[in-house]
């Protein structure tokens, strides 16, 4: 309803949304206080439901506290509801979801890993489904992501300043990002790029599309790419303040670095059209509680598009028309699915 209402500039369906999210929140907060409640499914989907509200109406900066706020009370969240989460496919689809937030919320603020998170993405890690679930994959992407997030957070607090550490640490991350991406093209994660239908080309990138097994896989895949070039700019930041003198090796750290970024942005963008959607197809799986646990990473396919295409934008190195394309994305998910986030996070551009 919300997206809608900022499509459509209506006034009265903004209200009305206003409303509804008021009295969502109300019902959810009674939910926390009961034993029973505070740990159920629906509780966490309700609060998921409630932060993609506050994405929606993202308006400006000012409105990050209560983004943050439900981010801080999801991670409480889920440490209260313990292993138990794990049993079951949605409570952990809800974990995925979630973790993954906070992590880009974390790298946003320069902040470290919540203690909590850690600690219950271990338990998920060694319970039964963690490792079946990893034994089908090459690794946990959310342990890299939770070094890479830790080491900018320790440069934000200039708690690490060495520029030979930083370096070595952000090379490591690197390492264990590319047999992770080497492991995943061999698995049932494996992508294929096509060149697009006519009718669709100029809608594509290049005129280019990726084809994956799901939305899901995805999201997976851009998760890494945006850690990837987040990490390949920290190399770069520091390879010409490394102590050794050989400039034809630092030569081709620069651009190895270089190719990576632009690269993986390019597959950011070629991978826009497999995470589109419509609001009123997420009103439709929000209303039909039955079929969330298989359309969880549907409803929030658009939104997971908003963190990669706005590190394309900022990545300096990227050419014009990569940025440009990357913020034209950014304005049509505020214009078609009513993302007001998005249309913030275009108008950063450096």
């Amino acid at each position: 309803m919300a997206a809608i209402s900022n499509i459509s500039n209506a006034p009265k369906i903004v209200l009305r949304a206003k409303e509804r999210y008021g009295q969502a929140l109300k019902a959810t907060n009674v939910a926390l206080y009961d034993p029973d409640q505070a740990t159920a499914d629906t509780t966490l989907m309700a609060i998921l439901l409630l932060g993609l509200f506050v994405t929606i109406m993202f308006e400006s900066w000012n409105d990050s506290h209560a983004w943050t706020a439900h981010i801080e009370g999801a991670t409480a969240l889920l440490h209260l509801r313990g292993k138990g989460q794990f049993t079951r496919e949605l409570g952990i689809q809800l974990y995925i979801q979630f973790r993954q937030q906070i992590l880009q919320a974390c790298m946003h603020r320069g902040v470290p890993v919540p203690p909590a998170l850690v600690e219950i993405t271990m338990q998920f890690e060694a319970s039964r489904r963690g490792t079946q679930y990893n034994s089908l994959r090459p690794g946990s992407l959310a342990v890299l992501g939770f070094r890479l997030v830790n080491l900018s957070a320790a440069m934000n607090t200039q708690q690490i300043t060495d520029a030979n550490a930083i370096y070595r640490i952000a090379v490591d991350i690197d390492s264990d990002l590319n047999a992770w991406a080497s492991k995943s093209s061999q698995s049932d994660r494996k992508f294929h790029e096509i060149e697009a239908d006519a009718s669709k080309k100029e809608n594509n990138f290049n005129g280019r599309e990726h084809v994956y097994n799901s939305v899901w896989g995805a999201q997976v895949w851009n998760n890494w790419r945006s850690l990837t070039i987040v990490t390949n700019r920290i190399i770069l930041n520091h390879v010409d303040k490394q102590s050794f003198e050989n400039n034809e090796l630092k030569e081709i750290m620069r651009f190895h670095s270089t190719s990576v970024i632009h690269s993986l942005s390019a597959d950011i963008c070629t991978s826009t059209p497999s995470l589109s959607g419509t609001p009123r197809q997420y009103q439709h799986h929000i209303e039909n509680p039955c079929t969330m646990e298989m359309k969880l990473t549907t409803i929030l396919g658009a939104p997971s598009m908003i963190w990669p295409l706005h590190i394309v934008s900022q990545e300096e190195l990227n050419v014009p028309n990569v940025r440009s394309w990357a913020v034209e994305q950014l304005i049509g998910i505020r214009k078609l699915m009513g993302i007001k986030q998005a249309a913030v996070l275009a108008n950063t551009m450096g």
